[in-house]
């Protein structure tokens, strides 16, 4: 007390603005040879740091640097983060996070038995790694403290759905609520290989019946690409444009192609957690799959493509890959099926879409 009438400060406040624990301000200030406080104003606490981060992301996100999924993503884990350090640690300090905090984080108030994809794991690093650079650039610490979080080089293959459990799922969805959209949805998701953010973005008039073509705007990366529209797909989404209360497609609508206003305006779309719940629910109710995503979808369109034997360059520009070598991992899935040299394009898709969807209906 005695410290602060002389100083005529509140020390609580000068701590936080220091980035330094109160104690070890306290310390300094009866000590000012101490060396603690030194190291730690070097070092500044990552609650701060991670506000600041976090504000810097959404600047990012609103410049079209980043697209708002990956402000969700990140905001998440942050907040994840976050919670731990309030609970354990709030006066961790950035130098001090490290690998074993990153585990701790992760295992944090979840399912013990709970098992992370090599992917999930790689994401939730990038993220802090992500963290470390921008405190460094901000000058929060001396270097680049980043290399103290690798990234795993896993063996993990994509999972995807076999021929026979594409029928048990589209039984399954005959018994959900709103059946058609739900078929929709899912035919969607195996005859395109887009993302669920795409998905969930798409406009009605993107959906361009009279070329065939799907256009997919500000996908990964704020980048637009076209997709071919098979005619099975096309059956099955004007099939459910009309169930919903669109008669006919209509070339100049802004609607969501998903939406849960369904009509004519269609201006509310299904959020992304929506159509994860739909796979959740999938995943419940059909044996076999009870570690597929929506993410399976797309393995298994793109391991379909390839054993049709479309190229690694033209897979890679259906899916939106900046790289093709992104694509060469769906190459160990059918390494038997690829030495087949098949050339025919658009892939046969046909004889496996009989067999599972087996519409009775007609494009307009």
């Amino acid at each position: 007390m005695a410290i602060e009438k002389t100083l005529k400060v509140n020390l609580e406040e000068v701590s936080k603005e220091l980035g330094v624990s109160l104690s070890d301000l306290k310390k300094f200030l009866s000590n000012p040879s101490s060396e603690t406080i030194i190291s730690q104003v070097e070092s500044r606490l990552v609650l701060p740091i991670l506000d600041e981060y976090l504000k810097n992301l959404i600047n990012v996100v609103q410049i079209n640097k980043k697209s708002p999924e990956t402000l969700i993503t990140y905001t998440n884990f942050i907040n994840r983060l976050r919670l731990y350090i309030v609970d354990t640690c709030p006066d961790l300090s950035i130098n001090d996070l490290n690998e074993i905090t990153l585990n701790k984080v992760i295992r944090y108030n979840s399912e013990q038995d709970k098992a992370y994809s090599i992917n999930t794991l790689n994401k939730y690093t990038a993220i802090v790694k992500s963290i470390m650079t921008f405190a460094y650039r901000s000058n929060y610490t001396q270097k680049d403290l980043g290399h103290k979080f690798k990234i795993e080089n896993g063996t993990l293959l994509p999972r995807y759905i076999q021929d026979v459990d594409l029928q048990n799922i589209l039984e399954a969805v005959k018994k959900f609520p709103k059946p058609i959209r739900c078929r929709a949805i899912i035919i969607f998701l195996l005859l395109t290989g887009c993302r669920v953010s795409e998905i969930s973005n798409i406009k009605v008039k993107d959906f361009n019946v009279n070329e065939n073509i799907i256009f997919i705007k500000n996908g990964k990366g704020k980048k637009d690409r076209n997709i071919p529209m098979f005619n099975e797909l096309k059956i099955e989404i004007l099939e459910y444009l009309r169930n919903s209360g669109m008669e006919k497609w209509d070339s100049t609508c802004e609607g969501f192609l998903f939406a849960r206003d369904e009509g004519l305006d269609r201006s509310r779309k299904f959020p992304i957690r929506t159509i994860e719940y739909l796979v959740e629910r999938i995943r419940s109710r059909v044996p076999n799959l009870n570690q597929i995503t929506v993410h399976t979808f797309r393995h298994t369109f793109a391991v379909k493509c390839l054993k049709a034997g479309i190229s690694l360059p033209v897979l890679s520009l259906i899916l939106g890959h900046s790289e093709p070598k992104t694509t060469m991992i769906y190459t160990q899935l059918y390494n038997e099926d690829l030495k087949e040299e098949l050339t025919k394009f658009p892939f046969p898709f046909e004889n496996l879409l009989n067999q599972v969807i087996t519409p009775n209906r007609s494009p307009q």
